[in-house]
């Protein structure tokens, strides 16, 4: 019998190559099992990255060197972390560094790009051990702080094929190194840079095909520099002065004026206006990322030209920008960039000017735009000075983006009950991270909340009216199908700040959102109800209901509730205000190799 047309197909080479370069890993490592060509081809696909983090000279390794020997030849790219206190630790053994530096970059003889983190102490005279054992390499990142041009020469004259370089503390004699030794560099990425304006330039121009110029985080970069620059630089797809506060509207309207291929712009905090964003919307229709956190002078005006001419924009930050209006999604003018990705607003519509109920009328709209982007994967909407409605106006639209990932809403204006946050995350079938706080979310009532609110109703009870109408026999207080204690707690005519004579919680901390799956449940006996909690789907407590009894019932609720979504994501929150402390980098996967494939 033939082979069907699906299983002929699968036999193209090139087919197979581009469906592989779309799966995920756990996708991958199940087609690894199907015959050896696949393994094959998903082996180099899977391999094709390596992560050592966490003190990559520091750790024995002796374990990873076998594995290397058989997939090392796999591996395209390799990046070496290091812990913030190794980096600044002040006894450097240098000797050991090189070796472990040599030992691994001999195992991967097809390596590409490298990104090594250094102790900040260490000399740039490590290159050299780069250069010796990594001359194919095309990309080089690395936090050097202690650079040494001839370094940079050595580094360079041994790997020919360096197109890309990215690094901190440049100095201008740095740039006359690769200027000299390597003329078809046409990638550069500095932080903190140490030249000035004439050397910038004289390395500018001899690169009339640069393709990225970043330059970040220099306080002194000037306009007359950016105009200088694009008198010979007309080809550039990535342009990003992140916090490079001294230029002004005259340099981003020549670079933008001639820099009609940009694919990438990053601005971060700048003194960027929206007629400077007007002529990238008009000049730049390949624009696939822009990034604008904290640019207080950008308006809706900018940015609705952006989302109405830039139909291929995958990436757009606007964090923080407190004059742009929700107005930006207008039902009557769609954005044209359905295809985007990512999508930050955290803190937009925030002018003291604007009041908070302006911007809750335009919430449908803001939801309705949304809606549309069905590509999503990305979405932070955290800072708002204003109710998100996340449930009632957000639930009904929100859940049209089945390919969110990402998920992102800390520091609400108004808490939610832990059940409505459970909700706003089972909207999204694909979600992996969730962010918010311990503080962002009302917990469930306590045993002892419960109790002392139904003693509070019999007493008020037998005292006489408790409410305005008083309920016919048989019939529960509050006129719904549910117990006095139910009714009346959802009627909102007492409270548990108000009812209960306990200690006062922990206060809340302000910190990152809660880490799902390595915080251990530390609850106290007393702190949440067994029963209630284990019969709501998905919610999870340590209590011990062997031990429920034996609780002090007037101990604050201490603990952790957990959930998990129908995406599998596990979520929690502390229950006494404050958010949980990031865990170990340990567990599968630890070296950032995948877990789990058959070796």
């Amino acid at each position: 019998m033939n082979d069907l047309p699906s299983v002929q197909v699968l036999a193209i080479p090139e087919i197979l190559c581009m469906i592989i370069d779309c799966a995920d890993a756990p996708t991958l490592k199940t087609a690894s099992l199907v015959c050896k060509a696949w393994r094959s081809l998903t082996t180099a696909s899977l391999w094709r990255q390596l992560v050592i983090p966490k003190d990559w000279y520091n750790h024995d390794l002796t374990s990873l060197w076998p594995i290397l020997d058989r997939q090392g030849s796999a591996i395209r790219s390799m990046s070496l972390e290091l812990s913030t206190a190794a980096r600044v630790k002040r006894e450097v053994d240098a000797e050991l560094i090189r070796s472990q530096l040599t030992r691994l970059l001999s195992r991967v003889p097809n390596l590409e790009s490298l990104n090594i983190q250094l102790p900040r102490e260490l000399k740039s005279n490590i290159l050299s051990t780069i250069g010796d054992n990594a001359m194919q390499i095309k990309q080089f990142e690395t936090d050097i702080l202690n650079w040494e041009p001839e370094d940079m020469a050595n580094l360079l004259r041994a790997c020919s094929n360096l197109r890309q370089i990215s690094g901190h503390n440049f100095s201008g004699d740095v740039l006359k190194a690769i200027a000299k030794t390597q003329p078809t560099l046409n990638k550069i990425d500095c932080t903190h840079p140490r030249f000035d304006d004439e050397e910038l330039v004289a390395f500018v121009k001899q690169y009339p095909d640069l393709l990225r110029l970043s330059v970040s985080l220099h306080q002194f970069l000037s306009t007359k520099a950016l105009i200088e620059i694009s008198r010979y630089c007309h080809n550039i797809e990535y342009l990003g002065f992140h916090f490079c506060l001294g230029l002004q509207s005259a340099g981003f309207q020549a670079i933008f004026h001639v820099s009609t291929h940009l694919r990438v712009l990053d601005l971060g905090p700048s003194e960027v206006h929206d007629v400077d964003i007007e002529l990238v919307a008009a000049q730049c229709p390949q624009l696939e990322t822009l990034k604008l956190p904290f640019c207080a002078n950008i308006t809706n005006v900018g940015i609705s030209a952006i989302v109405h001419s830039c139909q291929h924009l995958r990436h757009l930050d606007l964090s923080w920008c407190d004059k742009v209006l929700l107005s930006i999604f207008d039902l009557e003018n769609p954005w044209v960039c359905e295809k985007l990705r990512y999508l930050d607003i955290s803190g937009i519509h925030a002018s003291y000017s604007v009041e908070a109920s302006m911007a809750s009328a335009l919430l449908p709209s803001m939801y309705h735009q949304l809606s549309l982007l069905t590509q999503l994967q990305h979405l932070r909407l955290s800072g708002h000075g204003f109710s998100l409605r996340l449930l009632d106006l957000g639930g009904p639209l929100l859940k049209k983006l089945t390919r969110l990932e990402l998920l992102d809403i800390v520091k609400l204006k108004n808490p939610i009950p832990w059940k409505d946050m459970v909700a706003v995350g089972n909207l999204f079938p694909r979600l992996k991270e969730f962010d918010f706080r311990s503080s962002d979310v009302i917990p469930p009532l306590s045993t002892t909340e419960r109790e002392y609110i139904r003693s509070a109703l019999e007493g008020h009870v037998r005292r006489g009216s408790f409410t305005d109408v008083q309920p016919e026999p048989g019939v529960p207080l509050g006129g719904g199908g549910g117990t006095e204690t139910e009714d009346v707690w959802r009627s909102g005519q007492i409270s548990s700040s108000s009812a209960l004579k306990t200690k006062p919680p922990s206060k809340r901390r302000r910190s990152k959102s809660p880490s799902p799956s390595v915080m251990p449940l530390t609850t106290s006996a007393a702190g949440i109800e067994s029963t209630q909690m284990l019969s709501e789907p998905g919610i999870y407590s340590n209590t011990d209901a062997e031990h429920e009894n034996e609780a002090d019932e007037d101990e604050v609720i201490e603990g952790v509730m957990k959930a998990k979504l129908r995406s599998g994501l596990i979520i929690s929150f502390q229950l006494s205000g404050e958010d949980e402390e990031e865990g170990p980098d340990v567990g599968d996967g630890a070296w950032g190799f995948p877990a789990g494939l058959p070796f």
